[in-house]
């Protein structure tokens, strides 16, 4: 893909105005707010229309009633223009036109049809036309403040974006899809499998209950027979026990007495069991605790208190003397380079007049005497992390022994609270002990003026208890009887009716058995080839696009950030700035090494997807916004090898930075007056 050129009438800070863009390195020159940017907005606008998020109105002129944007491009051999329109309704800013012509053959689309369109002519993959244009922003054209954010995210939310940029997200799509397969199967062969497994038994069990139901139909009248000669037992036994109850009547007051009174003893005596127990295990308690103190506790916690206050100030201490450290490390290598530079100079680059040696002289002399007070003070700072390092152990360790008085202390409040609280209990059970003996005495007494009355009725209890007997096992007899005559009648209307469902379902389940056996194969399948090839493919393409991302970002950080670095990408494509074998935290970095990360990632980035979607036909173009913000004089330098490096075709770079001029091959010159953004002209450099 080639950009040709662009007609912008009404967009932003522009009127009416036609930029061509040549192939090679081109940069768009200018103050700030210029109208770079919108240039910028406008290519992207032509190519995928407003973004989520975007509205007309950022685009549109301000008071002016509607706007075009008309981009010439070459894609594949082939000549396309698109031509996009906005006009302005008396709510909002809409789209109002959208056509593409391709070899000059024009023809109008919905907003809708001319992305996916776009999309199928430049090779992204079907799934981004319904979401961001994540990838053109990724491969094509991201602002490098956006990469510092992508860097700064959190590894999960970065991970996920660059798996869907990657379009590797379609594999836990296929998980989430087969996991919903793989549960409907199984709740599917789950229902099958109860249905099918007892096929063999239904069949043995069918010709069982035949047998049994024609045993259970002789069995019938032999067991009414019985039931009448049970219930003739029963009643000659009832008459003889009304005729001995009427006597003993009395009695059976008495023992009724008697059981309660029995009932009441055992209480009397389980609770003065428990309560002997429990008297026991308080005894055993009550020895005198250690006396706890308030104004220790208290002097203890704030003792703790002002330690951990110290700790955090030599913490915070430590921290500032890192940034100084590093700042001065870098100070000290920056003044390093300038001496040698300034050294070689012969002739000024400002007035073009020889540079006396006396001069250099003086010059490498104020040099000197800054690099003796940069070591002196790093030695300084070198020996007050030491102090600061022995002092935070030292803190530390008094925390922990206070943590432990403290401790201690607790554990004395505690036990001495349990302790009176147990003083009071143990009075209050020697209180109740007494009562439940006294209890316990008159109940023994009750019970043997019982026993002594129930004396009188013995001649009769021996006869009632005999018949008593008799009768409960009459009584029982002939409920057994009954119960079995019920049980035989309904089980032998079960067994009819249980053959005939037997035989009913036999069939169906024949039937579910083979469809079960097929589901258990897909299943089978499913489970332990496919989603293992799923998971397989997956870790192998992360993998791969790792290890591709990660040397491709080393390879440009190197060129930006110098070989005193060492970077990477660990497992959540996360930069790993390492420098003298420091991990290097990226709030620590300066404005240049960010950059440096910023742009090493972005151009990594660009290179691994235009690898992995080999279909994509935006791999010869590349737009670069500010690339070089807070870089220093050496790392602006290494520009000229990273545009050789990247071997694109079409390069536009934005930049306020002069010195980008003597990189490209072509300068386009903008500026803004009167709030109306135009071309200053366009001019060719020989690099």
């Amino acid at each position: 893909m080639k950009l040709i050129k662009i007609s912008l009438k009404n967009i932003r800070s522009y009127e009416i105005q036609e930029i061509s863009f040549p192939e090679g390195p081109i940069l768009l020159a200018g103050d700030i707010g210029s109208g770079k940017t919108s240039i910028l907005l406008a290519i992207e606008y032509a190519l995928f229309g407003l973004q989520p998020g975007q509205t007309g109105a950022a685009l549109l002129r301000n008071e002016c009633a509607y706007g075009e944007v008309i981009l010439e491009m070459e894609i594949g051999g082939k000549n396309i223009v698109i031509e996009r329109r906005l006009k302005r309704s008396q709510k909002s800013v809409v789209n109002d036109y959208a056509s593409m012509a391709i070899d000059g053959i024009k023809k109008e689309y919905s907003i809708t049809e001319l992305k996916t369109k776009v999309l199928n002519l430049i090779g992204y993959p079907s799934e981004f036309i319904k979401k961001n244009n994540l990838l053109y922003r990724y491969t094509v054209y991201t602002p490098q403040e956006q990469m510092k954010f992508i860097i700064l995210e959190d590894p999960e939310t970065r991970l996920n974006v660059l798996r869907h940029v990657f379009g590797v997200d379609k594999y836990k799509i296929i998980r989430e899809n087969l996991a919903i397969v793989l549960n409907k199967l199984k709740e599917e062969a789950k229902i099958l499998q109860g249905e099918v497994k007892d096929i063999e038994l239904d069949k043995q069990r069918i010709e069982n209950e035949l047998t049994l139901l024609g045993q259970l139909n002789s069995k019938i009248e032999e067991r009414e027979e019985n039931l009448k000669d049970k219930k003739r037992i029963k009643g000659e036994i009832e008459k003889s026990l009304e005729d001995i109850g009427r006597e003993i009547k009395g009695r059976d007051r008495l023992e009724t007495e008697l059981e309660k009174s029995k009932v009441m003893i055992a209480n009397k005596e389980e609770s003065l069991f428990e309560l002997g127990r429990e008297l026991e295990e308080l005894k055993k308690g009550q020895k005198e605790e250690e006396r706890f103190s308030e104004e220790d506790f208290r002097n203890t916690l704030e003792a703790i208190l002002k330690k951990r206050i110290e700790l955090d100030k030599i913490n915070f201490r430590q921290i500032e003397l890192a940034g100084q450290f590093n700042n001065l490390e870098k100070f000290l290598i920056d003044s390093a380079n300038k001496k040698e530079r300034f050294f070689s100079i012969n002739i000024c680059p400002t007035c073009l007049q020889d540079v006396p040696s006396a001069h250099k002289h003086n010059i490498l002399n104020e040099t000197e005497g800054k690099i003796v007070k940069i070591k002196r003070e790093l030695e300084e700072l070198k020996k007050e992390r030491e102090e600061l390092a022995a002092s935070h152990e030292k803190e530390k360790l008094d925390i922990i022994q206070l943590e432990e008085r403290k401790l201690k202390l607790e554990v004395i409040r505690s036990r001495q609270a349990l302790y009176s609280k147990n003083k009071v209990r143990l009075t209050e059970l020697e209180k109740i002990k007494r009562s439940l003996e006294k209890d316990h005495l008159m109940l023994h007494k009750h019970i043997e003026t019982i026993k002594q009355d129930l004396l009188q009725y013995f001649k009769f209890e021996k006869g009632y208890k005999l018949k008593k007997e008799e009768l409960d096992i009459a009584i029982n007899n002939e409920k057994n009887a009954e119960v079995s005559l019920a049980e035989l009648k309904k089980e032998i209307e079960l067994k009819a009716k249980e053959i005939y469902n037997l035989q009913e379902r036999l069939v169906l389940r024949e039937e579910s058995a083979k469809k079960w056996n097929k589901i258990l194969e897909i299943n089978d399948w499913l489970s332990n080839y496919f989603l293992s090839l799923i998971d397989f493919t997956e870790r192998n393409v992360m993998m791969k696009l790792r290890n591709e991302f990660s040397e491709l970002f080393r390879k440009w950080f190197t060129i930006l950030g110098g070989e005193s670095f060492e970077a990477r990408l660990d497992e959540n494509f996360t930069p790993i700035i390492v420098q003298g074998g420091i991990e290097m935290d990226y709030s620590f970095l300066s404005g240049g090494e960010r950059t440096a990360v910023a742009l090493a990632y972005r151009l990594a980035l660009n290179q691994t997807i235009n690898s992995v979607l080999s279909q994509v036909k935006t791999r010869d173009l590349v737009i670069l916004d500010e690339p070089t913000e807070g870089f220093s004089e050496a790392q602006i330098d290494k520009m000229k090898e990273v545009f050789d490096e990247m071997n694109v075709k079409q390069i536009i770079i934005v930049s306020h930075e002069p010195k980008i001029e003597n990189f490209v091959e072509n300068v386009i010159r903008l500026r803004k007056e009167d709030n109306t953004s135009s071309i200053v002209g366009l001019s060719e450099t020989f690099l």
